[in-house]
């Protein structure tokens, strides 16, 4: 009889805290606990992840030797390569803009479109070096114009390659100017 009589007192007893626990969270004196994380301990659906070897083909595998891949693309985790990429671009677009502007105030530029190619290099200090500008059709004007433009080149970081030196990179630019 002493034992029942215990095991109802506690059972009233853990309801009464627990339901003033609530009433304190519920009131605003407690706050909910939302960063914690609950992790599994159950590893029945735990599968481990696998790591595949590719296999070398034939092409690959030469005297014994395998060749190793390409390294004329920088690498794609070169974040300073493609952040100044950005820069570049945000410096052609505002730049095609002052170049459109001017030669619809000029009368050296004939109404029509204008395919503008720059061919360009990114040394090893970063600065850009101009080796070649072609206009289709041809005006003197705004090759004069896109010549100004690349001495005013922002400075980009060289690409670096897998073995983690950075190298010169050949590129070309396209602009195409539309005179009304």
């Amino acid at each position: 009889m002493k034992t029942y009589f215990l095991l109802i007192t506690l059972f009233l007893t853990s309801s009464v805290m627990a339901q003033s626990l609530r009433d304190s969270l519920y009131s605003g004196k407690m706050k909910a606990d939302t960063g914690k994380t609950v992790v599994s301990k159950d590893t029945g659906k735990y599968v481990p992840s696998k790591v595949y070897e590719i296999p070398a083909t034939q092409a690959q595998i030469k005297n014994g030797e395998i060749i190793k891949p390409d390294e004329s693309m920088p690498d794609s985790l070169n974040k300073n390569f493609y952040a100044k990429q950005k820069t570049w671009k945000r410096f052609i677009d505002i730049n095609t803009g002052i170049i459109s502007q001017q030669t619809d105030e000029t009368k050296k530029v004939k109404k029509g479109g204008y395919s503008i190619e720059i061919e360009y290099e990114i040394g090893l200090n970063g600065r850009i070096k101009t080796t070649a500008i072609t206009c289709d059709p041809p005006n003197e004007f705004l090759t004069e114009q896109v010549t100004e433009l690349m001495k005013r080149a922002p400075v980009l970081f060289p690409p670096v390659y897998a073995d983690g030196k950075p190298r010169t990179l050949n590129a070309k630019q396209a602009i195409t100017i539309i005179k009304k």
